[in-house]
């Protein structure tokens, strides 16, 4: 069976060869950066290899901050990691009671992580002092929220909040740094938000229907993508780049020049999170794995240590992975 699996994955690369892995949305499809790509497996020093995790429950979203890793998942778990140990952060959710975490993001400072999850849990963690503050069910709203994403520092966010129904929440906060719930709208016709980001303070939405949203100021705009045929599972925005993750190993990048969208076959399977670092990409997913891009080398699968279907990664002083069972890589 290794056997097989090394030819199968020597055929895929050979067929990934020839893609473009450029991660600028500001060049057009021509540029020099578009030029041929390498794949193969990643023999980097640095090794993924698989942490002691504190549960075997579901881990959904992580993201770093100014005092490490955050995880968020099943049961309201939220796990901090340091120095490789990882361990409970909150238990029982914003609300106590337990609901699943689908989603977690960061202040800018990395001061404060905000999670989000089912029956309208909504909350927030200030990371170096360890309080926690509950602002579930926001405008009666207690259906599972699939997203959240953070602009600003602790004390002065907005935020976006998005649920199953296509609903997306907007938040800001007043002087004394407590939230104030917008108005929630629909980007699109209604399909499951999975995925927010902020990127030069603009937020961008994607939806299971393959489609992308950037919001305006006169609301939001749909700018793709046009015959996707894929679901989408994470949007990555900033730094000159607006990035999606999606079904059958598709990374699609928009030039913002040409309005135009360019799929880019970065591995296998459903690619469940996207993370971008100061000089690479990082995506996971199905069965464990994990494809990463740096500079301009095209996309290449790293060998991790688990099977376990990986659903969100940060990149950071410590890049992390989490995902089922509660199976946390780090490197």
């Amino acid at each position: 069976m290794k056997l097989l699996s090394s030819i199968r994955n020597r055929l895929d690369d050979q067929q990934r060869r020839s893609n473009d892995g450029s991660p600028s949305d500001s060049s057009p499809p021509d540029s020099p950066s578009d030029g041929p790509t390498d794949s193969g497996r990643s023999s980097g020093a640095r090794e993924w290899r698989e942490a002691e995790s504190p549960t075997s429950k579901a881990l959904y979203d992580v993201v770093s901050t100014a005092n490490g890793p955050f995880a968020v998942g099943t049961g309201g778990n939220v796990l901090s990691g340091r120095n490789g140990e990882w361990r409970f952060a909150v238990r029982d959710g914003p609300a106590t009671r337990k609901n699943a975490l689908t989603c977690v993001d960061a202040t800018e400072d990395g001061e404060r992580i905000w999670f989000a999850g089912s029956s309208g849990a909504l909350g927030c963690y200030d990371v170096s002092d360890g309080r926690k503050y509950d602002y579930s069910a926001p405008k009666e709203k207690t259906s599972t929220w699939e997203a959240i994403a953070v602009s600003g520092e602790r004390g002065d966010e907005t935020l976006r909040v998005a649920n199953g129904s296509g609903e997306v929440l907007p938040v800001t906060t007043d002087e004394n740094g407590c939230p104030q719930w917008g108005e929630v709208v629909k980007p699109g016709s209604g399909s499951t938000v999975p995925a927010l980001d902020f990127g030069d303070r603009r937020a961008y939405a994607v939806d299971t229907s393959g489609n992308a949203f950037e919001e305006r100021e006169e609301g939001w705009t749909d700018i793709g993508v046009k015959n996707a045929q894929v679901n989408f599972f994470d949007v990555h925005a900033g730094g000159g780049r607006l990035l999606i993750a999606g079904g059958g190993g598709r990374v699609y990048r928009y030039d913002r020049a040409c309005e135009n969208w360019t799929p880019i076959n970065a591995g296998d399977g459903a690619l469940h999170g996207l993370a971008d670092g100061e000089s690479k990409l990082v995506a996971v997913g199905a069965g464990g794995r994990v494809y990463e891009r740096a500079s301009d080398e095209g996309w290449k699968e790293s060998t991790t240590p688990v099977e376990s279907d990986l659903r969100g990664v940060t990149v950071g002083e410590t890049d992390v992975a989490v995902g089922a069972g509660g199976t946390v890589i780090e490197r």
